[in-house]
């Protein structure tokens, strides 16, 4: 490759979006490695080519996958069934957030509703924090959406 096609490492950085910090830790895990290194320098050298594979890594980190998952999906040397496995891992991880926010979702609007029916509390504000505390905990009522959560907590105290 003619060195005039291949990007410094902060020319990278700024192109990405990626910090150089980054794109050296990227290096370290051996996910995204440097096309070229000036032995005399230590300048890193990558090609423009590498944008994608950053673009990849990036994506995977926003689905919540780990630098070593993300190392072990673009290496190219996991089989189907290894990657298969992968996904279907950060899949169930993903459905248990989900199912762990709607249920805080829920909790909120019971929380919220709770509050509008003792109009005989004094204001929030007004209170000290037992107060808050006391009434917080009397308007957070075990429900059918929190039961679990509930039943786990108090096993594991």
């Amino acid at each position: 490759m003619e060195e005039y096609q291949l990007l410094k490492i902060g020319e990278l950085a700024k192109l990405s979006g990626v910090s150089i910090k980054a794109l050296r830790v990227y290096e370290k895990k051996k996910i995204i490695k440097p096309v070229k290194v000036d032995e005399e320098t230590g300048y890193r050298y990558y090609s423009a080519g590498q944008m994608e594979m950053i673009e990849s890594l990036l994506e995977l980190q926003d689905m919540g996958f780990t630098l070593s998952e993300i190392e072990k999906v673009l290496s190219g040397k996991s089989s189907k069934d290894e990657l298969s496995e992968i996904f279907d891992r950060k899949r169930d991880e993903l459905q248990d957030r989900i199912w762990k926010t709607e249920a805080r979702l829920k909790e909120l609007e019971i929380l919220k509703e709770n509050l509008g029916k003792d109009s005989g509390i004094k204001a929030f504000n007004e209170m000290d924090d037992d107060e808050r505390a006391r009434t917080l905990a009397k308007l957070i009522r075990v429900n059918e959406e929190n039961v679990r959560q509930v039943l786990s907590e108090v096993v594991w105290l």
